[in-house]
């Protein structure tokens, strides 16, 4: 959820009047969706594009001297790749290479007398009885006999035949349970929209009661126990006393705190039911915003595949060289190695682009929406919301995924090196990484909070990067408890969504699964169609939550630039409630029809 600037006090109304508020609000000369913007952020998308050009500078090295084929199909002892032509070299010292090899598909490997690895190219495997084909290579059947007795051992020595047969024979069900999916999502966020607040009061209800009982059952475990240990009924070596201790301490702890943040929370429950129904409102009147998913993840998914190709372009380069056995083999320079590290980045800040651009596609419809009185008059905010992004702000985006896809990327390395220490007894520099590992994790997700708050401040003022970050930096610290309070519920109702969504479907998958006939193992296609209600789910209840966070935002702005009397507020009568002066500008409201706030 976002972070609200206006008002500090405990209560859950908003005071317009609070000093705090001259620090959160774009000066009065600044106007919301002002037709004078300007482009932002702009060194960062020409940083960006340098980055992509620079990439096409590393990616035309690793095609000179890569063939994806090297690793598709292998090569054998003097580089000849397997089932293709391979090109003659001018060094004489690599004259074996330049082979037709378009009737030897197969690469064969053979272990020498003396340890040495020999890879030949071979018309078919049945020539060495003792090899199957697999992936264009001749699998020794001791490795394959060795994998068949470890899968019958455990009873899986027809698991994935039998799993690809009963894909084959459901795959009717497993679409009708994705539409299924679909509907129970659109229909959860209708729900969302009008019995939110039943919803709210049982998680809160829930949790109390849940927390006390685990702390009850618990003390009363610790008290028989020790009852037991006391009247010599159990030795004092197998008695659970001190976990038994330890276990109800930790729940008194749970328990005390979920208490405190539901007495916290109790006064701004109807401010976080009322912004559900808000987001409902908004989601109602422009219903484009769900598709926007469909287009960044396919876009994330062209990306991936786009990682993957440049990925076997830069493994299969090198420069070619002969080992002291006399075999060919390919050396990767310090290029290639960059290269490598190159496109994991790219890749990195490129997925967080795409985020990015969805993320103010959508805060910049919303805002749009909130901050116009009459809303029947609102046309294509979606699309002018996309329009605003293109010709102002993909330098803004371009700005936050840089510096995401960089602490992605030093998360990755220390990862990386994480793996190569794996075999090392240097418990010290172990720990040291994962602390550090903790860290960036910890800094990447405030990062990224913090991100989605200054998209939705360039979407509404059209500001750059860095003064959306302040204003909600700003927001976010004058305003910790408030946040965590509506964080807390909002973040768990949308969590509840998604489960009920995946429970749904995974219920409606046994009951059209089970009946069916022939399938092996029913469980199968019923945990598929779950991973799919499951990513439908996010996709829809992710654009949920961008939704509510703008909104919330975009309250806290309305509150601090204006007072409802002077200055009329844009928010709904219904948002007007959480106002400090909520009597005065309803009043005024009634009393002035002509300027009514939507």
């Amino acid at each position: 959820m976002s972070c609200c600037g206006c008002g500090d006090d405990g209560s859950s109304r908003v005071d317009p009047e609070t000093p705090n508020r001259n620090q959160l609000a774009i000066s009065e000369n600044e106007k919301v969706f002002s037709h004078e913007r300007s482009c932002t952020d702009l060194g960062a998308l020409i940083i960006l594009l340098i980055i992509i050009g620079g990439f096409v500078f590393f990616l035309s090295a690793a095609v000179k001297k890569g063939d994806p084929y090297r690793l598709i199909s292998g090569y054998d002892d003097c580089a000849n790749v397997c089932g293709r032509i391979t090109p003659p070299e001018s060094n004489q010292e690599f004259k074996c290479k330049g082979a037709d090899m378009r009737h030897l598909p197969y690469l064969q490997v053979t272990i020498g007398s003396s340890g040495v690895k020999n890879r030949t190219c071979v018309s078919n495997c049945s020539g060495n009885g003792d090899s199957i084909e697999f992936l264009n290579r001749c699998i020794p059947k001791q490795i394959t006999d060795s994998t068949r007795s470890i899968l019958k051992s455990l009873g899986l020595e027809s698991f994935f035949h039998e799993a690809s047969s009963d894909l084959n024979l459901a795959w009717r069900e497993l679409v009708y349970l994705l539409l299924i999916a679909l509907a129970i999502s659109v229909f959860i966020l209708i729900a969302l929209r009008y019995v939110v607040q039943y919803v709210i009061y049982i998680v809160m209800c829930g949790a109390v009661v849940a927390s006390i009982s685990g702390t009850i059952y618990l003390w009363l475990a610790w008290y028989q126990e020790d009852r037991a240990v006391k009247s010599g009924k159990v030795h004092v070596e197998d008695a659970s006393t001190t976990s038994y201790l330890i276990y109800a301490s930790l729940m008194t702890i749970v328990a005390v705190v979920t208490l405190l943040v539901v007495l916290v929370m109790r006064k701004r429950i109807a401010l976080v039911v009322q912004l559900f129904r808000e987001a409902g409102k908004a989601v109602y009147a422009m219903p484009a915003l769900l598709l926007q998913p469909i287009y960044t993840y396919l876009l994330i998914g062209l990306s991936f595949g786009a990682w993957i190709y440049c990925l076997l372009w830069i493994e299969s380069a090198g420069d070619l060289y002969k080992n002291e056995k006399d075999h060919l083999h390919y050396n990767k320079d310090v290029i290639l190695g960059i290269a490598r590290w190159y496109n994991l980045f790219l890749y990195l800040v490129m997925a967080e682009f795409y985020l990015g651009c969805q993320h103010m596609v959508v805060a910049g419809a919303v805002a749009r929406w909130f901050f116009t009185r009459d809303k029947k008059r609102l046309s294509m905010a979606v699309t002018r919301s996309t329009c605003c992004l293109l010709r102002f702000h993909l330098g803004t985006v371009a700005f936050g995924a840089l510096i995401i896809g960089f602490v992605r990327l030093l998360r990755a390395i220390i990862a990386f090196i994480q793996n190569r220490l794996k075999g090392s007894d240097n418990s010290c520099v172990k720990g040291v990484l994962w602390c550090c590992q903790c860290c960036m994790w910890c800094f990447e997700c405030a990062l990224k909070f913090l991100t989605r708050n200054a998209y939705i401040e360039t979407a509404i003022y059209g500001c750059s990067f860095c003064s959306g970050g302040k204003k909600a930096f700003r927001a976010l610290s004058d305003n910790i408890l408030r946040v965590a309070a509506i964080n807390s519920v909002g973040d768990f109702v949308l969590f509840l969504g998604k489960v009920l969504v995946v429970a749904l479907t995974v219920v409606a998958g046994v009951y059209l699964i089970q009946k069916k006939d022939g399938l092996h193992h029913p469980w199968i296609p019923i945990t598929i169609a779950g991973l799919f209600a499951f990513l439908v789910a996010h996709c829809f209840i992710s654009i949920y939550e961008m939704v509510i966070d703008t909104i919330f935002l975009c309250f806290c702005e309305d509150c601090a630039r204006n007072d409802g009397i002077s200055k009329p507020y844009y928010m709904s009568r219904d948002l007007m409630e959480f106002v400090e002066n909520s009597k005065k500008a309803l009043k005024h409201l009634d009393s002035h029809p002509s300027s009514p706030s939507s």
